[in-house]
C-alpha cells in the first residue's frame, strides 16, 4: 500500500499554517478579558476627617485598625470586635514598640468606640498609634 500520490515520489511535508489559530487564540483572550467579571474586594466606605495640614507617616510595619460610621470594626480588612482585637494583634506577632497601627474612623464614629480601640491596642503595648485623616487636595491651577 503505497499512499504517496505518485510511485517513486516523496511527497512534501504538510505545512500547518499557524496564523489562523493565533488569530482565533487573540480572540478568545479579549472576549474572556472583556467578559470576566474580576473580583472586586469590598473596600470600608469611611469619611475620614479633613485636616488643613499635617504630616504623613511613612513606615514599613503598620497595622490598620477601621471603624466605619456604624460603629463595625476591622482590623486589617477583616471584621472583629473589641474584645478579639487584642488576640489578633498577638496572632500578628508583631512588635508593639515598632509597629505603627493606623486608626482609620470615619467622621460620625462614636468616641467612645474609637477610644475602646485604643485601649485595646494600649493593653497589647502598642503605643505608636495614627489617626489616620484626609488632606486637603492642593489647587495647583494657578501656576
Amino acid at each position: 500500500m503505497n499512499f504517496s500520490g505518485k510511485k517513486g515520489r516523496a511527497s512534501p511535508p504538510p505545512v500547518v499554517n499557524m496564523t489562523p489559530l493565533v488569530d482565533v487564540i487573540l480572540q478568545l483572550v479579549i472576549f474572556f478579558m472583556v467578559t470576566a467579571q474580576f473580583a472586586v474586594l469590598p473596600g470600608l466606605k469611611l469619611m475620614l476627617p479633613e485636616l488643613s495640614s499635617g504630616t504623613l507617616v511613612q513606615t514599613a510595619e503598620r497595622l490598620e485598625v477601621s471603624i466605619t460610621s456604624q460603629n463595625d470594626l476591622f482590623f486589617e480588612g477583616q471584621p472583629t470586635t473589641v474584645a478579639r482585637l487584642g488576640d489578633l494583634l498577638e496572632q500578628t506577632g508583631a512588635d508593639g514598640a515598632k509597629v505603627v497601627v493606623l486608626i482609620s474612623a470615619d467622621k460620625d464614629t462614636d468616641y467612645g468606640m474609637v477610644f475602646q480601640v485604643i485601649e485595646a491596642l494600649r493593653l497589647k503595648n502598642f503605643n505608636r498609634v495614627v489617626m489616620g485623616a484626609t488632606l486637603p487636595v492642593e489647587d495647583n491651577s494657578e501656576l
